[in-house]
Formats: structure tokens, sequence, C-alpha cells
């Protein structure tokens, strides 16, 4: 039988320890807004930030696979 993940409820902050990535759009190259850090999930814990373009809408960026993506909202 295979073992069950441990898994952690997401914390939410707008001040972590490690500041958020300086990032810019995509799409218009402007500098993305920091809303808010996730850090959560199964071992180990994952990390990621809201930020968000004036023009553009919000985005995720994902430390673990430093992927940008946008989203449809921000929490």
């Amino acid at each position: 039988m295979g073992r069950k993940m441990a898994s952690r409820r997401a914390s939410f902050t707008s001040e972590p320890d490690t500041p958020a990535p300086v990032l810019t759009c995509p799409t218009c190259d402007s500098i993305l807004i920091y809303r808010q850090t996730v850090v959560g999930g199964v071992q180990p814990l994952e990390r990621w930030e809201h930020l968000e373009c004036h023009t553009c809408g919000p985005f995720e960026y994902r430390h673990r696979t430093r992927h940008l993506r946008p989203t449809a909202s921000v929490r």
C-alpha cells in the first residue's frame, strides 16, 4: 500500500521572511506589484507569490518551477 503524503494548510502573508523577487510583466514589461505570499502543500513546502500588473492584471509566480503565469484573480 502507498504511503499517505503529509500536507500542510496553506499560510498567507504580505510580509514574508525572504522578500518576493522583483519581476516584470511578460506582456507590457512594467514592474509587477507584490500582493501576497502563500506557503503550503506537501513536503517539501512550496511557495508562490501573487503579483499584479496595473495594465494586464494578476499573476502568480511559483518558486519551485520559476514560472510566472497570469491568473483569474488575487485572493
